[in-house]
């Protein structure tokens, strides 16, 4: 059973800068979440405030820099966690940047000194991934404010790595508390999103972050007429579909998992396969044949974190042992997985066979006949919203793997998302939709691509992100529909 454990700081009374007044009280709702929704227990739940009582070993637990700092250090000295387990770190609060590194500030914590009586958030992950947990997850509400000028100067661009970091708002903005809430914005959509059940929920991670960044600007906005927007950072990207509340993923979440996992064991990362694969056995409750399988095939591979690589790193003094031959092994098999009984079999087979314009044809009606819309020809913007999951997928994969990643949905969200598009169904404006069109050649000499009858130009099939889609504003012989499409492409929150 995969075990959670939570370390969670909020505070309000600053010696030297400006108090807070909902910080303490963002972070006793969080413990509450981990103690009663994650079901984490007292020795694995760690609590530092204001007013907190001493804990079981009699140390205090306000949160100053000597506590704060002494805690990690002793705490995080050994493992105490094993591979599967997820150890959270919330904190509420100021923080800042200084010298191109990112600081959380204590209660005796003073911006005009730092970074003396600061907590480097490098320091702070460092010793959270001696914890044994493969995954860190940390929640920074921090430069928090009620709009007026404070010591909150804002959180910099510093890269954690191997750790997924959620960060209240972007470099340079403010973190809002809401007086009409009681809360701050960012924890109060936090808590929306970690208690979310059924469709929609946010078990991985990157529905969570989606969350998050549409959330909370709404929520700013309405209150304070500001865009918050949450800044995300994955380290390693491969962790986008990871799951970070097993009983509420789905098999779509499972399936997207199993190919991640797949795919690093491909690419000879073994030890994020079995991360991974640990992951999928945890959301399927343990019973996960196909993990089980994979954890006896890599059980005799090689890993640079096992005890026999740290040994032959010894023996060969300051060297760097060298990375483990990637294995010759063929791309993973797709899942042609449907909500609606689609057969992908001949998509599959006109992509492996390289049938560009033939798979792009199939692809639209494939997609119509999953909405019962062949009819009628086109798609509405419900049954766009509306469009399974497990047939999106399928179709994507299949475009990505035969195309080596050239061509798919994913590459097309990926590529809107450079140019400024936002991932909800907001119309585009008009420079990101110019950008897009540009980027994926849709558009030529400032003018869109309209393929006839049976032109298909092949100048621009090396264009990254081109296919599929290049055909269908032909056939529809409408804008609106082709804009409609690309919002689903877009949009859809497990691509």
């Amino acid at each position: 059973m995969a075990r959670n454990c939570a370390v969670i700081v909020g505070i309000n009374d600053y010696d030297e800068i400006q108090p807070l007044n909902y910080a303490k009280s963002d972070a006793e709702r969080m413990r509450d979440y981990f103690r009663q929704d994650l079901g984490v227990n007292s020795a694995d739940l760690f609590f530092f405030s204001d007013d907190s009582p001493r804990n079981a070993q009699g140390r205090r637990t306000q949160p100053t820099y000597g506590t704060l700092k002494s805690f990690l250090t002793d705490r995080f000295e050994n493992s105490f966690l094993s591979a599967g387990d997820t150890l959270w770190f919330y904190f509420s609060g100021h923080g800042m940047p200084c010298d191109d590194r990112d600081y959380l500030l204590p209660s005796d914590g003073n911006p005009r000194s730092a970074p003396d009586l600061a907590i480097p958030i490098g320091y702070v992950t460092e010793r959270l991934r001696r914890s044994g947990a493969d995954n860190v997850v940390l929640l920074i509400d921090a430069c928090r404010s009620d709009g007026a000028k404070n010591a909150g100067l804002g959180i910099g661009e510093e890269k954690q790595q191997g750790v997924i970091t959620f960060f209240s708002c972007s470099p340079t903005q403010v973190s809002y508390e809401i007086e009409e809430l009681k809360q701050g914005a960012f924890t109060n959509v936090l808590l929306e999103a970690l208690r979310i059940q059924g469709e929609g929920n946010c078990a991985t991670v990157e529905r969570f972050a989606n969350y998050l960044k549409v959330r909370v600007p709404q929520v700013t906005q309405r209150y304070k007429k500001y865009n918050q927007i949450p800044y995300v950072k994955i380290e390693p990207e491969t962790k986008l579909h990871y799951i970070l509340l097993p009983k509420f993923a789905n098999l779509t979440d499972i399936a997207s998992l199993r190919e991640d996992a797949l795919e690093a064991e491909s690419e000879g990362d073994f030890d994020l396969a079995f991360q991974l694969w640990l992951r999928v056995n945890v959301a399927a409750g343990g019973t996960d044949m196909k993990a089980i399988k994979a954890f006896q095939r890599l059980k005799n591979k090689p890993s640079l974190s096992s005890p026999q690589s740290k040994t032959a790193a010894v023996n060969q003094g300051s060297k760097t042992p060298a990375a483990p031959p990637k294995p010759e092994v063929q791309k993973p098999p797709v899942e042609l997985l449907s909500a609606k009984g689609i057969d992908y079999r001949e998509l599959e087979k006109l992509l492996k066979s390289k049938e560009w314009r033939k798979a792009d044809e199939l692809t639209y009606r494939l997609m119509l006949k999953v909405a019962n819309r062949e009819k009628e020809g086109w798609l509405e913007l419900e049954n766009i919203k509306n469009f399974p999951c497990e047939d999106l997928l399928t179709i994507d994969r299949l475009w990505v793997k035969y195309s080596d990643g050239l061509y798919g949905f994913s590459v097309q969200k990926q590529i809107y998302v450079e140019c400024g598009g936002k991932l909800d169904f907001s119309y585009p404006s008009d420079e990101t939709w110019k950008k897009f069109g540009d980027r994926t050649a849709w558009k030529s000499e400032g003018k869109w691509v309209i393929y006839p009858e049976p032109f298909f130009n092949n100048n621009f099939m090396s264009v990254k992100g081109h296919l599929p889609g290049s055909l269908w504003g032909g056939y529809l012989g409408s804008l609106l529909v082709r804009v409609l499409m690309r919002l689903l492409l877009f949009s859809y929150r497990d691509l």
